[in-house]
């Protein structure tokens, strides 16, 4: 299905390589392939993808393939008419038959993690539309996706949100059940292989963080790689005249995501009783969706599941503290610059705020253990002098580095650098 398709030059020549007579930078031709459909932008990894690829549309001729999702029949905004074409293609069996396809790979050397998004049909989409238009550079949503190397002259980049092998050992050691560990780290242990895989056969690599990008370096140092974080919209979040609600206390995220799960799972286990007992009023919001049922259940009186929102900041503008809980995760976390840039206090883990130039203490606070958690959200709640300084400093940090526009330029000139090195060759 092909959506706000529309031909802007003549698709049996690359954008890039197009004379511009009126002495403008030149346009590229780009192909995104995405394990969903990035629209509406209402999680982490659709928001990054949604974001990069509007400000690139804005100078260059993007294309998108995706698989087709519970959103895949949303008409397109405004904003993605501008897109050359939208194609969406049937998910993949082992996304729809999720423990099918886990016990299935107990047998297999590869991970059902990095295996799960790909299949002959979104390969066959890819072929068909290289065939069909001359991209100057095609890039990747994750190293799950599999895509191995193209044809010989269109660079492949791949953007990777998280190290898939670091964020499965990190879930597989906060694990309980020893049979879900096991399998856990034996997931890791593939999807290193899977992974390292994928680094090889790109032609450079796009991480969200300093960290990520190291792990690539150990195994791949001369693969061409930069770092382009996370961002927000400055203009869409940003700080409301709304008071907060003195003891309301803010997750938010697709619950579904398990780093997510089990954040709000370990405070509402560990923190809450902890927090409730130096604040008994303390009231936690868990805005997002996707919430499984025995997470759910955990809800008691201060508790509330919002499930899907159309819109996180009436939420955000309420909260007295905004929380990240996490223990597991990788890449960088688009919650917490949402947070900062509506101004907020933020109380996170280390892992939480990873990748993130925030210093503890300037722009938020961390805390890794139960108690200290409870206690520094407490002191936020009671110090409202220490909260907004929190936040204005917060609010800063985002507008001088984590606008979409700023972060989008280095990916644009990432890509330009590896046009030049392939045109070189």
């Amino acid at each position: 299905m092909a959506v706000g398709s529309r031909s802007a030059v003549d698709d049996s020549t690359p954008a890039g390589r197009l004379s511009n007579e009126a002495g403008a930078a030149r346009s590229l031709s780009i192909l995104f392939v995405a394990p969903s459909w990035p629209y509406p932008p209402t999680w982490g990894f659709a928001t990054r993808v949604y974001h990069l690829a509007r400000q690139l549309s804005k100078r260059h001729h993007v294309s998108f393939l995706a698989y087709k999702g519970a959103n895949s029949e949303v008409e397109p905004t405004d904003a993605f008419r501008d897109f050359r074409s939208v194609e969406l293609v049937a998910q993949p069996p082992a996304f729809r038959s999720k423990r099918r396809a886990q016990a299935a790979s107990l047998l297999s050397p590869r991970s059902y993690h990095m295996a799960h998004l790909r299949s002959a049909r979104m390969s066959a989409a890819v072929n068909r539309a290289l065939d069909r238009h001359a991209f100057d550079l095609v890039q990747v949503e994750s190293s799950q996706m599999g895509l191995a190397a193209i044809e010989p002259g269109i660079p492949l980049v791949l953007d990777e949100h998280n190290v898939e092998f670091l964020l499965l050992r990190r879930l597989a050691s906060i694990e309980s059940a020893p049979w879900r560990k096991a399998f856990g780290y034996l997931e890791a242990l593939k999807a290193r292989r899977d992974e390292l895989r994928s680094w090889k056969n790109c032609d450079g690599a796009v991480f969200a963080s300093e960290s990520d990008m190291a792990l690539m370096r150990a195994a791949q140092p001369e693969k061409p790689a930069c770092v382009v974080p996370n961002g927000v919209d400055t203009d869409y979040f940003h700080p409301s005249s709304v008071e907060p609600e003195p003891a309301t206390i803010v997750f938010t995220g697709a619950i579904n995501y398990r780093p997510n799960t089990d954040g709000v799972a370990y405070c509402i286990r560990e923190v809450m009783p902890i927090l409730r007992r130096i604040r008994p009023s303390v009231r936690f919001v868990v805005v997002g969706q996707g919430a499984p049922d025995w997470l759910i259940r955990m809800a008691g009186p201060n508790v509330e599941f919002t499930g899907a929102v159309d819109d996180v900041r009436p939420y955000l503008s309420r909260a007295a503290v905004v929380i990240a809980p996490l223990r597991a995760g990788s890449g960088t976390r688009l919650k917490i610059l949402e947070a900062l840039a509506v101004g907020k206090p933020v109380v996170s883990t280390r892992i939480g705020r990873e990748g993130l130039a925030v210093a503890d203490g300037e722009h938020l606070i961390v805390a890794d253990d139960p108690v200290s958690f409870a206690q520094q959200t407490a002191r936020l709640i009671s110090d409202r002098r220490l909260a907004d300084e929190l936040g204005r400093r917060g609010r800063a940090l985002v507008e001088r580095q984590y606008s979409w526009s700023a972060i989008a330029g280095r990916l644009e000139s990432f890509h330009s650098t590896l046009i030049q090195k392939e045109t070189r060759v």
